[in-house]
């Protein structure tokens, strides 16, 4: 991705927003996986296991930035996630199961309570070094 059209205030958004994204990741995508597993397991199983492994990612998120999966990630989730959302939704609904359908519904907009928070300016500056935008040896 080139950031040369870009003015600093769009770029410090793209920082800032993929940084959030990334402290969360397992919940992040989970927004269009885990619609697609209540169909198939139980929807509690689910929800243990995205915090499972978001907790798990709390130990690695700040070793291993990515830009390449941050961007692919993102634009997955921003086209995918509703339509998945909904559709695991009704589907759900209509094999008589309302609770897993609602939770399947709502998944997106509660996903990211399933991660504890992150420090954003550290991912940040990972990414910012990552894409160029501050110098390889800068610090916090």
């Amino acid at each position: 991705m080139s950031f040369e059209s870009y003015t600093d205030e769009e770029i410090r958004r793209w920082l800032w927003l993929r940084a959030i994204e990334w402290a969360g990741f397992p919940a992040y995508i989970s927004q269009i996986i885990a619609p697609i597993l209540f169909i198939f397991y139980p929807w509690w199983q689910i929800v243990i296991g995205v915090v499972y492994v978001g907790i798990v990612w709390c130990l690695i998120r700040y070793a291993f930035v990515s830009v390449a999966i941050s961007n692919t990630a993102c634009l997955l989730v921003v086209w995918l996630k509703w339509p998945v959302a909904i559709g695991s939704a009704i589907y759900l609904f209509v094999h008589q199961q309302p609770l897993a359908s609602v939770i399947a519904l709502i998944w997106p907009l509660v996903a990211a309570f399933t991660t504890p928070p992150g420090k954003v300016g550290v991912i940040e500056l990972h990414l910012a070094k990552r894409i160029g935008y501050v110098a390889p040896d800068a610090e916090i």
